[in-house]
């Protein structure tokens, strides 16, 4: 048996995960929790995270609007990738998950190519356009190395965010 590519739109929500996972720098178990209510025109809260850091604002880059826009109109189940079902765990990233493995498995990727990935070339990308470390751990949701913005800071701001995640550029 042949198996699609997440490109060839015969899978889409595995497009759209991996998407959403490479300007968002987002946990596959956060993407999957996101509901439509918590979509703002600019930007994601993800309130289920792994960590009190995860939780967290993410502006959305310019360059998924469009597809966040359509996500959350198209969306039946209240969700913004609509669709997954549950586990018995109550995860909806496990049968996804799955299919990104197979997808990278296809593609000839090796198995120290996960969908965490995705979120270490986001890192990488913030890191490589000049951008700070605490304004990179706010957007990918990681503690601060310090105590001063660490443990007093608020957080950067959306606007602040949002410019560091417009410096991110992608090949595709």
């Amino acid at each position: 048996m042949e198996r699609p590519d997440a490109y060839d739109k015969q899978d889409s929500q595995l497009q759209s995960l991996i998407m959403l996972g490479a300007y968002t720098g987002a946990r596959i178990a956060e993407l999957c929790a996101i509901k439509v209510a918590d979509v703002t025109d600019s930007s994601f809260h993800i309130i289920e995270a792994k960590t009190g850091a995860g939780v967290r604002e993410v502006p959305i880059h310019s360059s998924i609007k469009e597809l966040v826009g359509k996500l959350k109109a198209e969306s039946v189940d209240g969700y913004l990738l609509s669709g997954l079902t549950f586990n018995k765990y109550g995860d909806r990233s496990n049968a996804i998950g799955k299919r990104f493995g197979i997808l990278k498995t296809d593609l000839k990727y090796s198995g120290g190519h996960v969908f965490h990935s995705i979120r270490k070339t986001l890192t990488t990308l913030l890191e490589n356009a000049g951008v700070s470390e605490n304004l990179a751990a706010d957007i990918v949701g990681h503690e601060k190395p310090r105590i001063t913005y660490g443990l007093y800071s608020g957080g950067a701001t959306l606007k602040v965010k949002q410019a560091a995640m417009e410096r991110v550029k992608y090949p595709f």
